[in-house]
């Protein structure tokens, strides 16, 4: 009987397909601790909880190219979530798989402060770009991973964590709240390089303007190990194989994402 295919067969072929726009693309979202995991830190046993959807930053496009990725993810076949049922574009691509119905949608996702012609002529005026507010800090110094024989630009551990912290509670969504908090953790946890990675976010908070407010988020969600916070990491590590790791989640949180304020 043939192996069956696993979500990260998903992220394979999307990076396989996408392989000439890659230079320009940074991956971010749930997929980002799973390959830190895999293939930056490597010998992490304990993989995190993550998503199937598949998420690319992109601030900037290449010169003299006419392929747009909409023209690629067109030639290669991806289905389409259509946004309006009257209308075909913009569209989302969906990257599926065999007869096993395994797919995700491929998202792709700027600064509101990136140009119209940047985003036509890497992503393609038929799919869908999200803008958010201050995604620009992911893309800043990203690092390349090697996976699976392809180079992935990825923004740097202190940095992902760094934004989660920022953004987690501007989402509309209590689950993907508490699903950031516990990726933000996660990194803090598993990093073979935690004081450093600690003294980096330190850094950070200084360093942008929104740390500010990353200071002010740290304060109000992480006042003692009961708050909403830990609480938020404790929910988000759901089946998560971290709570054969941790004696007390909470408070393992609350002294690691409280002591970030004071390094």
């Amino acid at each position: 009987m043939p192996q069956k295919s696993k979500p990260l067969d998903l992220l394979l072929k999307v990076l396989e397909d996408l392989h000439d726009f890659l230079p320009y693309l940074v991956l971010v979202g749930g997929w980002v601790p799973y390959l830190y995991s895999r293939y930056l830190w490597k010998g992490i046993r304990h993989e995190p909880l993550t998503t199937v959807d598949i998420d690319f930053g992109f601030k900037e496009a290449p010169a003299g190219k006419s392929e747009t990725i909409a023209d690629c993810v067109r030639k290669k076949h991806y289905g389409e979530h259509h946004l309006s049922m009257d209308r075909s574009i913009p569209f989302v691509p969906v990257v599926h798989l065999g007869k096993e119905d395994l797919r995700a949608d491929v998202e792709f996702i700027t600064s509101p402060e990136t140009s119209e012609t940047v985003k036509k002529k890497l992503v393609g005026q038929e799919i869908k770009v999200n803008e958010i507010k201050d995604f620009e800090i992911l893309l800043e110094s990203p690092i390349k991973i090697n996976v699976e024989g392809k180079t992935v630009n990825m923004p740097k551990p202190s940095i992902f964590t760094f934004h989660k912290l920022l953004t987690f509670n501007q989402r509309e969504r209590l689950d993907k709240q508490q699903k950031d908090l516990y990726y933000a953790y996660y990194v803090l946890f598993f990093s073979p390089e935690k004081e450093r990675l600690a003294q980096e976010i330190s850094g950070h908070i200084v360093k942008f303007k929104q740390g500010r407010s990353v200071k002010e988020n740290i304060q109000k969600y992480f006042e003692d190990p009961y708050a909403k916070g830990p609480t938020f990491i404790m929910a988000g590590t759901g089946g998560s194989a971290m709570r054969t790791l941790v004696p007390d989640i909470r408070q393992d949180a609350y002294e690691r994402i409280s002591s970030l304020i004071h390094q």
